[in-house]
């Protein structure tokens, strides 16, 4: 019926138009007519006067094509407003049909969405993270600097020195620009007292390389980045208005950092960020180009490379300008130190420094979800299935009273691509909730947390989604419909579903199946890889301890004397609070900030410098192990006569000394840092074995140092950032701060306390740990859904088979079968489903292993006790599932069957 309404259309255009050209060319020849025989009446000659009558009318081919072009867009006009009379109509029609099936509405729309909210989300987190660029002006040109020494260990790599990052910034002319930063924590003086803020201090090129602009005032240029320049700050834009209400006055006042007087001269643009952190402030590094070359790699640097410059060509110019170190600077680079450590320069984009491998576990996460997304999209089209044949007899109809297959197309078409249009709808808020909820989490070690949003990409891929899905659902039932439109009209009494769309059903719940054996596999290992990291000791008790940062301010606390009494005010006072146990405080903070690569030289041994230990270097105050609950296996722990008399004491962990001193008593023994010859420090105690770099990592290796110097073996300078640790005898030792805080208003007003937690929760947020649980919880809500999902399938197609061979069941019964029998065939029919999904879904798990093999910890990716409980779980699942369908075909009543037969 639909090709000859066609076909009408067609042939009442084509007539519509000729009977139009007719028309206005008898209407254009009746004037020519008229204008002729007036000019004739008037004595021109019958030629002449049509002449005449043309040149006077105009031209008539361009009227006639004027009026063509008029009709074509009227005939347009008419098509537009029939093609959107039909879209309204198909969808009231749409509507009706589904108001009449309301649960198979919900149940699609809201399975759907679930699908499509954890995609969109997870798709939102890689779009943000992974694929879209570096919020910066030709990010692509954005590189990061640093030095491994692959000698000293195989991922060891350190940042520039002074020396260094001025040779380059100097030499190097494949860079528009070099930059420096660094990032530390000062106090600043506030209303409401001492705050702890995250400073950057910056080369002025920094500026240029990452383009940035001020919302007021300036940005840090050359002439505050000299040496020896008055003290400058320009203000982070968020900074701005959380501390000072984007008061546009704070520009030319001055603040107190570290309670010296600064100018505010800025306020960044909003959106300025460092790369690969957060900071509040902005101040010049002041580096100073003269100052003597040292070894000492701190600089952290990013480089913008020139137009048509390539990653290559800068790696080879910079690999070649530090081959020169040692010659331009051979006191502090000598020609065995570059040989015995591999001490080169390497340039990576600026977009792989900040990422870091957290790509790869969110591009599984995605896959993952992309399979719950199967999963549920298999759930629908089962019901579309069912719902098409559950409607046979009515599209029997349309189609005996003339509807063709486009007229059913449209219709189908009309109906998924409206549920699925709401599922999108819907899957967008879930997304949307998701998101907040993630970022509000605040996971550790994910990188551009303050990007990740719904944003317009989130919507098209969700449309994108929704409007595939839709078409497929709606053309997936009317595939095969000649030979389904034969049977139905060659039915007299019913109609029944045919062995291909069993088939095609069962199909769709066996992959439903093996798809959820993948997932449940990936969360199963996420899972026992987490149990098994939370079952390692991390060599400490994090039990009731308390942790939090203080910042002393430089001008007040010059040197090791006014530092360590403020110290020792400080922890004898929080010692005598009720309920501390102990108290004390160190510059690095195991599972948190335990990082830092210093080379230590050992007594009696000549070591080269690539077998010279690079340890992690914390200075500690007296009574930290006790605080902390590390055991010392031998020896003791610095005291406070000890820090007084300046000894030359330190504790090492029993990595460390089993790695120096194997088989030997490491008590006595020599060891120093910053510097290579005697004297050296003692051991005098040592640590058991403490994981302080992380739950999965090997046991650290460090030296503990005093606070203080001892004669003639210079530290690193005072501590004045350091974290606090409290031992309490309460389970509640957050329950301290306002008292911690209230003691250090009474010290100094102008030291912040900052960052203040549970040492649980700094294991909780550990790098290894967090990462794990983030990725459990994200593959343990996919593999529950995807459980959920499977189940509802299952569940689903074994009551639409029972209900199909109802009449089969009561004929079993009739002729003597037993209730038990029938309810186990039900059974067994599950059973069947669901191993050969387990057996497909098998094959998937060994690959989904091997995949996430990098991210477990001490577990295969093909562990066996996994395996099997997924497998039993599932097998279970089948069980429970067919459970309601199996009870109902054991009380089919056979009478009943054989009168409705």
């Amino acid at each position: 019926m639909r090709w000859m309404k066609d076909r009408y259309h067609a042939l009442r255009a084509l007539v519509r138009r000729g009977q139009l050209e007719d028309d206005v060319a008898e209407e254009l020849e009746f004037h020519l007519a008229m204008r002729t025989e007036e000019y004739v009446s008037q004595g021109m000659p019958p030629e002449a006067a049509r002449a005449e009558a043309l040149a006077r009318f105009g031209d008539v081919k361009a009227y006639r094509e004027e009026t063509h072009v008029i009709d074509e867009r009227m005939a347009r006009e008419e098509r537009r407003t029939e093609l959107w009379d039909m879209v309204a109509r198909e969808t009231r029609q749409a509507l009706r049909s589904l108001s009449r099936s309301p649960s198979f509405a919900v149940m699609a729309v809201l399975t759907l969405s679930l699908g499509l909210g954890a995609t969109t989300a997870l798709f939102s987190v890689v779009d943000a993270v992974v694929l879209r660029p570096l919020p910066y002006a030709d990010p692509e040109r954005l590189v990061w600097l640093d030095s491994p020494v692959p000698k000293l260990a195989p991922d060891a790599r350190w940042d520039l020195s002074e020396a260094g990052y001025h040779h380059f910034q100097k030499e190097a002319r494949g860079f528009a620009s070099l930059g420096a930063l660094d990032t530390s924590n000062v106090s600043l003086a506030a209303e409401e007292g001492a705050l702890r803020v995250d400073v950057a201090g910056v080369s002025a090129s920094l500026m240029d390389v990452l383009r940035a602009r001020p919302a007021l005032g300036r940005i840090i240029t050359p002439d505050v980045d000299a040496p020896g320049a008055p003290r400058t700050v320009v203000l982070g834009y968020d900074f701005w208005v959380r501390q000072y209400g984007a008061d546009p006055k704070v520009l030319g006042t001055s603040i107190r950092l570290d309670d010296e007087p600064t100018e505010v001269i800025g306020v960044m643009a909003p959106g300025v960020h460092l790369p690969d952190d957060t900071v509040d402030l902005w101040r010049p590094l002041q580096l100073d180009p003269t100052s003597p070359p040292e070894n000492s790699h701190w600089v952290r640097a990013a480089g913008r490379l020139k137009d048509g410059v390539t990653l290559e060509q800068a790696q080879a110019e910079l690999s070649t300008l530090t081959t020169r170190l040692p010659e331009l600077f051979p006191l502090a680079y000598t020609e065995s130190f570059m040989r015995d450590t591999g001490f080169t320069t390497r340039v990576s984009p600026l977009a792989r420094h900040v990422v870091g491998d957290a790509d790869r576990v969110l591009w599984i996460l995605l896959g993952s979800v992309a399979l719950v997304l199967l999963i549920a999209c298999a759930n629908v089209a089962n019901l579309f299935l069912v719902r098409s044949e559950a409607r046979s007899r009515e599209l029997a109809v349309r189609s005996a009273l003339g509807a063709g297959r486009r007229d059913l197309a449209w219709h189908a078409l009309t109906e998924s691509l409206l549920l699925c249009g709401v599922a999108a709808g819907l899957g967008l808020l879930l997304a949307h909730g998701a998101l907040s909820l993630l970022v509000s989490m605040e996971p550790s070690g994910l990188p551009r947390l303050r990007e990740i949003g719904l944003d317009w990409r989130g919507g098209v891929f969700a449309g994108g989604l929704a409007l595939l899905a839709g078409v497929v659902f709606g053309l997936f039932p009317l595939l095969g419909g000649d030979r389904a439109l034969a049977r139905l009209r060659e039915s007299g009494r019913g109609l029944t579903s045919s062995r291909r769309s069993n088939l095609v059903r069962g199909g769709m719940v066996v992959g439903q199946v093996g798809l959820a054996v993948v997932l449940l596999a990936a969360a199963g290992l996420m899972l026992r890889s987490y149990w098994t990291l939370h079952r390692v000791d991390p060599g400490l008790d994090s039990r009731d301890v308390l942790t939090f940062d203080i910042v002393l301010p430089r001008t007040r606390y010059t040197g090791y004397d006014e530092v360590n009494r403020f110290y020792g005010e400080l922890l004898s006072r929080i010692e005598a609070l009720p309920g501390v146990k102990s108290a004390s405080l160190s510059t690095h903070l195991p599972l948190s900030r335990f990082g830092g690569c210093a080379a230590m030289a050992v007594e009696g041994m000549a070591l080269e410098p690539s077998k010279m230990p690079c340890v992690t270097a914390p200075g500690v105050a007296p009574g930290y192990f006790e605080a902390l609950g590390i055991p010392l296996v031998q020896g003791r722990e610095l005291t406070w006569d000890d820090l007084e008399q300046k000894s030359d004491g330190v504790v090492v962990t029993k990595a460390l000394a089993d790695r120096l001193w194997p088989g030997q008593d490491p008590l006595g023994k020599g060891i120093r840092g910053n510097g290579f010859g005697p004297p050296f420090y003692k051991v005098i105690g040592v640590t058991g074995p403490l994981r302080a770099h992380g739950l999965d990592q090997a046991p650290s290796e460090a030296v503990f140092f005093p606070l203080a110097p001892a004669a003639d073996l210079p530290l690193w300078g005072p501590r004045r950032s350091p974290a606090v640790v409290v031992r309490m005898a309460t389970s509640r030792p957050e329950s301290l701060t306002p008292e911690i805080r209230r003691i250090l208003a009474e010290m100094d007003g102008t030291v912040p306390l900052a960052n203040a937690q549970t040492m649980d929760r700094v294991l909780a947020k550990s790098p290894s740990v967090a990462r794990a649980s983030f990725t459990l919880f994200l593959l343990g809500i996919a593999g529950g859904m995807a459980l959920l999902l499977s189940a509802v399938g299952l569940y689903g197609v074994i009551t639409f088979i029972v209900g199909q061979r109802r009449g089969e069941m009561g004929i079993r019964l009739a002729l003597g079968a037993r209730a038990a029998q029938v309810a186990g065939m039900v059974v067994l029919q599950s059973l069947r489903f669901t191993g050969l999904g387990i057996v497909l879904g098998l094959l998937g798990a060994l690959l989904m292993g091997q995949v996430m093999g990098a991210l477990l910890f001490e577990v295969s990716g093909t562990d066996p006790l996994v395996l099997a409980s997924v497998c039993a779980l599932l097998a279970a699942l089948a069980v429970l599932a067919s459970f309601g369908p199996a009870r109902r075909a054991a009380r089919v009543d056979p009478a009943e069957v054989l009168r409705s037969e």
